[in-house]
């Protein structure tokens, strides 16, 4: 006699014990689930499907008859047939897609209208500022100028090299007529390198690089305007940081958690989730304390009751 069994974790933690057998020479079938049988059929001595439902899950165990007569056996829950749960479920997708859309089509909305909008630097606090958020390559005030006036865009890519046991960030971006400029930056040797935005550089990080077209080794790369990948990447992050701090939420809700951070803060707020273990002295931006402060947020928390509250 097949015996197999399966264990099926639903979307609250829920644990569930699905078992069959099926009589080698009598065909017979009898599936159970937590020690409760669901169904008996006999005789059963070619491929057939078997549909039950776990809580609201519509659940299938296929018996599948090889060439050589022996039986194949797979459980699982079926997604897609038109159910309460799985109706529920798409809406739930359907509502991150257009979360991460909007965000994302917002982000770079503030980034056009930014980039559009910059104009005249006149103060040295204000190339302070510059030179603390970007990395500039022939900072001053007239070329600040001239890049507002005449700047033209495009995205540097960032990549870790090691040279001689020294690790050392390399950018690069191409002009409009087919320039590639490079440049490099150190940094240390060992542990995460973090960029001036608060965030752990990853290889090819993209951000937006004006540069001049007369002369485009007069470029500032700006760590604060990241391409929509990196943001995309910065929100994953946030999630899987969430999950590993609080693994009984599910992965939609970290991801909406970290969503509803950015709505209502800005996409820098992703750095208190993925630094949230972090002390003070470890992270003096992003840590233990900045995350506590946006997770009782009054709005925050009214907006992920909004948004996550069946997630």
């Amino acid at each position: 006699m097949a015996q197999m069994g399966w264990v099926y974790l639903d979307d609250r933690g829920g644990r569930h014990r699905v078992g069959l057998y099926h009589g080698d020479q009598s065909g017979h079938v009898v599936i159970h689930c937590n020690l409760r049988v669901v169904q008996i059929d006999f005789s059963v001595k070619d491929t057939k499907k078997y549909s039950f439902f776990i809580e609201d899950e519509f659940c299938e165990l296929s018996l599948v008859k090889e060439k050589d007569g022996t039986f194949g056996y797979d459980f699982h829950i079926n997604k897609t047939v038109d159910t309460p749960r799985n109706r529920i479920r798409r809406v739930d997708e359907r509502r991150i897609r257009k979360q991460m859309a909007l965000f994302i089509g917002g982000f770079l909305a503030v980034v056009l209208l930014g980039f559009l909008g910059f104009r005249r630097f006149g103060q040295r606090q204000e190339l302070e500022r510059l030179s603390q958020s970007s990395l500039f390559s022939n900072l001053n005030r007239e070329n600040v100028q001239r890049l507002a006036m005449e700047g033209k865009a495009d995205t540097a890519r960032l990549f870790i090299v090691e040279e001689a046991m020294q690790r050392k960030v390399f950018y690069g971006f191409t002009t409009a007529d087919s320039t590639r400029i490079s440049g490099a930056f150190p940094a240390p040797d060992k542990g995460v390198i973090m960029l001036p935005n608060g965030f752990p550089l990853s290889d090819r990080d993209g951000f937006l690089v004006t540069y001049l077209p007369s002369n485009p080794q007069i470029h500032r790369v700006d760590f604060y305007q990241p391409t929509r990948a990196t943001v995309e990447r910065y929100v994953r992050m946030a999630g899987e940081a969430e999950r590993k701090a609080h693994p009984d939420i599910s992965e939609r809700r970290s991801i909406c958690m970290a969503l509803s951070a950015a709505q209502l803060r800005g996409w820098t707020s992703l750095a208190d989730f993925i630094f949230q273990t972090k002390t003070t002295d470890e992270n003096d931006r992003h840590n233990q304390n900045s995350y506590q402060r946006l997770i009782h947020d009054v709005d925050y928390i009214r907006i992920v009751k909004d948004a996550c509250w069946d997630q």
